[in-house]
């Protein structure tokens, strides 16, 4: 917020002078500065001056705060999902298909998830991780990615590719949420000995 300055009959309880707010998180700071027992235009310049200073102060806290709380919801939403890649735009899950074979029949998939949109036009495509691979499908799904988003260059995308192991904490997280999946579905780049603990 600015320095406000009120001039003989703009301020309803006659208040000449000037008045800093500014809200710092929650908080609303303010301090009046009173001209009407000051005599010279110097002081008057000198109090302006104490007055801006003290806005950009105050402004410059708000603005911290308001970067750690920025920071703090990015990384709450960071980790807040078990299918996070680091990847905005990609995640990793079991997707479940059903085939109808005398009877229903669910299987999980673990993937690559890339959805999003680009111009208004939303896009979304899955990587099977068992047919292509752990390390290509994350490379096909950041190369999509990449060519969806018409980003030249990706090269620190592709650094971001979470540990396999990572499919391990998203196959207990969904079969705490009523998914059964069978333990083979697992990425077979997973140590077999973390699978048996």
């Amino acid at each position: 917020m600015t320095v406000r300055e009120y001039k003989p009959g703009e301020h309803k309880a006659s208040f000449i002078g000037l008045r800093v707010v500014v809200k710092v998180g929650s908080e609303y700071r303010q301090k009046y500065f009173n001209f009407r027992k000051v005599e010279t235009e110097e002081e008057r310049e000198k109090m302006r001056a104490e007055a801006k200073q003290l806005n950009s102060i105050w402004n410059m806290e708000r603005t911290l705060v308001q970067s750690k709380k920025e920071m703090e919801c990015r990384e709450k939403r960071r980790v807040s999902s078990a299918y996070t890649t680091g990847v905005s735009g990609v995640k990793m899950k079991f997707i479940t298909n059903s085939k109808n074979r005398s009877g229903v029949k669910k299987y999980y998939t673990p993937s690559f998830l890339v959805s999003g949109s680009n111009q208004g036009e939303k896009f979304i495509k899955t990587f099977n991780i068992i047919t292509q691979g752990y390390d290509m499908a994350w490379y096909k799904a950041i190369t999509y990615y990449a060519e969806q988003k018409r980003l030249a260059n990706y090269s620190h995308l592709l650094e971001r590719k979470p540990p396999v192991e990572q499919f391990y904490v998203i196959y207990k997280y969904q079969r705490s949420q009523g998914h059964d999946i069978p333990a083979h579905r697992l990425p077979t780049e997973l140590d077999p000995n973390m699978i048996a603990a």
